[in-house]
């Protein structure tokens, strides 16, 4: 709604402002509205945080992480100066934001001069803004000239989005939200979308309460499949052998569409014989799940008017990942059920900005607007837009990965690493790397808001960022709706938004004549200039102008054109979808169902699963502050069936050593029949600071999918052991640097209350 007006505030807030802003957790990307006072000091200070009626993403939804944004931005904790550790053994010590920034630059130009570009990695984040990811690119690529640019993206879409160029020939949802509103069967597979999507899940629900079948396929019992019509709890790891079964009845009912499948697709020649390998039995003897379940959700998907399925790490973190997302999107090729309202493939997006990321290319040989710097003409758009010489860009590549890149830098071969936004100590698969890379390196740099995380205690130079609400910067969601986020509070001490830091140290390098900007609005307007006709990517009649007064999504052309376009690849003179392929076809790969990894066997015969709560968020940076969310999620645990429990000898909230080939974890244990007799499941979000053996990372399988380089943390096997040492969740600041250049420390709630935790969904506590 173009032009709409922040709601009349109360009484009891007269006075304040109202600022439009978007959420900082999931890719939901729901709009907010943050009342704003103003200190007797000029200060600007959020008192409460709503929904945004107005906008399309959430329509004044919010869940408990977005409801208590006032809570977390009154939260202490924050950097007010930057720190730097004169040498590796020493304390941290406060320096301002400028000599911090100078002395970055001239360690990174020192190690680009001694050891070349490929010394120097950057590793950034789905939570920074459109401009801070498009200048984080543009630096090292186009100026430092490294391929050594990695996301933390890679550990949650990169599955997904390689599927999607495979299948579809461009990253991305072909559709949009507003398939929820109108299909009529849903498949919700490898997603607990009630605790990690929960605005999304409930409008789901809605369509499900007028009538919509609702199929889950999780092999945990999770929140959302106690909502489903018809659950399937799936053997870990076997969701290929499910969706090539599902999809060998869809053509043995009759349930495909031959005019689209000849219309708009190809390979469909070789998918019959491939099927024939997937017989309901040989499926069910596979995946654990009843034949006559199996019928039932092929009976229902092929008899759909529309059907829409939702996806996310529980097909992404696989070592066959991209395949997963090749063979859902098969079925939605043979039913002709994409591309048009209610139909399609959505994978959820995990990060606020991680479509936005995609969509700058800031993972591997990506460049912005969907781009490649394997494909010349991408190289030579690029060199264009950024004033470089033609052939600057290097066309070899960019690794393996987050996991290849932090092995290199503890082998030696990078030197420097600089980390914007995002927590790998604790974030990433067999966490053991990072640290070991960290801790190898000649330089470390890293970049937050908050002084405490476990990756600042590795840093040389910590270098003090400002949150969403205190710069403006562009998001952009899991459907392409871009949103502005605009300054509601002002940055405590020295705090300096991430485009901006990015910028300074690219000029203090030397690049100040393609790095001088006065405003993000600058950066994003350069930015547009990478729209892409192959893709349908194209931003360039979007502005500031434009988002201060609605959200936009993309394709938009023009400035006058639709605020909203919910569905892509349409093209009305072929009379159906084009796709972005070199045919113009979507293509059907047969990929056939192979194990995970690393599998349960006499010395490790348990599977761990990993994943999130639906009241905390990543590794509790944030919402590890918020009092009222520790109270929903207050604690650490291992989920483990009844059966095994008694085998154990372990009861609820005894400690459980769960180990791996890599590392261990302590945690008490939550004996419940959510989990499969012979798994377990933990989430990820505690780690160092919180107590000792709490980081299920340190545990967790660093394998990844030969396609899209993404780790497989969803099956690793284990031990599990009842121990006698007493599990802990009590903060312990970082050394040396909760002391220093920071507003104060908070602490959380200890281990009662574990046993509440299990299945406790979002909705529920929705406000």
């Amino acid at each position: 709604m173009r032009g709409t007006r922040p709601v009349a505030l109360p009484d009891s807030l007269a006075g304040t402002a109202q600022v439009r802003t978007v959420c900082s957790y999931c890719g939901v990307g729901c709009g907010m509205l943050l009342d704003v006072a103003r200190g007797a000091d000029g200060r600007r200070t959020v008192l409460r945080a709503t929904g945004d009626k107005a906008h399309p993403a959430n329509h004044g939804r919010l869940c408990t992480k977005g409801a208590t944004t006032a809570d977390m931005l009154a939260a202490p904790g924050r950097l007010t100066t930057a720190l730097l550790r004169a040498e590796r053994d020493e304390e941290p010590r406060p320096v301002s934001a400028d000599d911090a920034i100078a002395e970055t630059a001239r360690r990174l130009r020192a190690v680009v001069d001694e050891h070349g570009p490929d010394a120097i990695a950057f590793y950034v984040s789905g939570q920074m803004s459109l401009e801070a990811q498009y200048l984080a690119n543009k630096l090292a690529k186009g100026f430092v000239r490294t391929n050594q640019i990695e996301s933390n993206s890679r550990l949650c879409m990169a599955s997904a989005g390689t599927g999607y160029k495979l299948s579809l020939g461009a990253d991305g949802p072909p559709g949009s939200y507003e398939d929820l509103d109108r299909a009529d069967v849903f498949l919700v597979i490898g997603s607990n979308m009630a605790d990690c999507h929960p605005v999304l899940f409930l409008r789901m629900m809605e369509r499900v309460r007028a009538g919509a079948k609702l199929i889950v396929v999780d092999p945990r019992r999770s929140a959302t499949a106690d909502k489903a019509d018809l659950f399937l709890p799936v053997r870990p790891g076997t969701d290929l052998a499910l969706l090539n079964g599902l999809l060998h009845l869809l053509v043995e009912n009759g349930h495909t569409d031959p005019a689209f499948i000849a219309a708009h697709t190809e390979g469909w020649e070789e998918m019959p014989a491939f099927l024939a390998d997937y017989p309901p039995a040989a499926v069910a003897e596979t995946t654990g799940i009843p034949e006559a379940d199996l019928r039932t959700a092929a009976e229902w998907i092929g008899r759909a008017g529309e059907w829409t399925s939702c996806w996310t790490m529980g097909l992404n973190q696989s070592t066959h990942g991209t395949w997963n997302t090749n063979a859902l999107i098969n079925l939605h090729l043979a039913t002709g059920a994409i591309c048009r309202p209610g139909s399609g493939p959505f994978s959820l997006t995990g990060q606020p900005n991680a479509m936005g990321g995609r969509e700058m290319g800031y993972m591997g040989p990506g460049l912005p607007g969907q781009r490649s710097v394997l494909v010349d003409g991408d190289r030579a758009f690029t060199e264009e837009l950024w004033g470089l010489e033609p052939g600057a860009l290097r066309a070899d590549g960019s690794g393996r990965g987050t996991v290849e890149m932090f092995r290199r830098l503890a082998d030696g071969e990078i030197k420097a690493c600089w980390i914007i936004c995002t927590n790998p100590v604790a974030s990433v698969a067999n966490r053991k790397t990072v640290i070991e890379g960290l801790e190898a390196a000649e330089f470390v740099i890293t970049q937050d808001a908050f002084a405490e995380t476990e990756t600042n205690a590795y840093a040389d130079v910590v270098l003090p960022a400002a949150l969403w609400t205190e710069t403006e910067g562009v998001m952009v969601n899991s459907e392409r709706n871009l949103t502005l986020a605009r300054a509601a509070a002002d940055p405590p001490g020295e705090a300096l938004a991430d485009w901006r830091i990015i910028a300074r140290v690219a000029c203090a390098m030397g690049y100040a004549d393609a790095f001088t900007y006065g405003s993000a609005e600058q950066v994003f307007e350069e930015l547009k200039g990478a729209a892409n006709p192959k893709t349908g990517y194209d931003l360039r009649g979007v502005s500031y102008e434009r988002l201060r007064a609605t959200p936009v999504q993309w394709p938009a052309a023009t400035g006058d054109g639709p605020d909203r376009n919910p569905i892509r690849y349409v093209d009305d003179e072929a009379a159906g979808p084009v796709f972005p392929t070199a045919s113009g076809r979507a293509v059907f790969f047969a990929r056939p169902h192979i194990p995970p990894a690393e599998m349960p066997d006499d010395e490790f015969p348990y599977v761990l699963n990993t994943g999130r709560l639906p009241h905390q968020w990543h590794t509790l940076t944030k919402t590890g502050k918020v009092a009222k969310l520790n109270k929903l999620n207050p604690d650490p645990f291992v989920e483990l069936h009844p059966q095994d429990a008694r085998a154990l000898g372990v009861r609820d909230g005894d400690a459980v050593e769960v180990a791996s080939r890599r590392g261990r974890a302590v945690l008490p244990a939550l004996v419940t029949d959510r989990v499969r007799p012979g798994c377990c499941f933990a989430p990820f979000h505690w780690n160092d600071l919180f107590g000792e053996y709490l980081s299920i990372n340190a545990v967790t399988s660093d394998a990844v999918d030969p396609l899209s380089f993404q780790p497989e943390f969803k099956v690793c096997a284990v031990t599990l052991t009842k121990v006698a040492t007493g599990v802990t969740a009590d903060r312990a600041p970082v050394a040396g640097i909760a002391a220093a250049g920071v507003v104060g420390v908070v602490g959380v709630v200890g281990v009662a209350g574990v046993a509440a935790v299990a299945g406790a969904g979002a909705a529920a506590a929705l406000p």
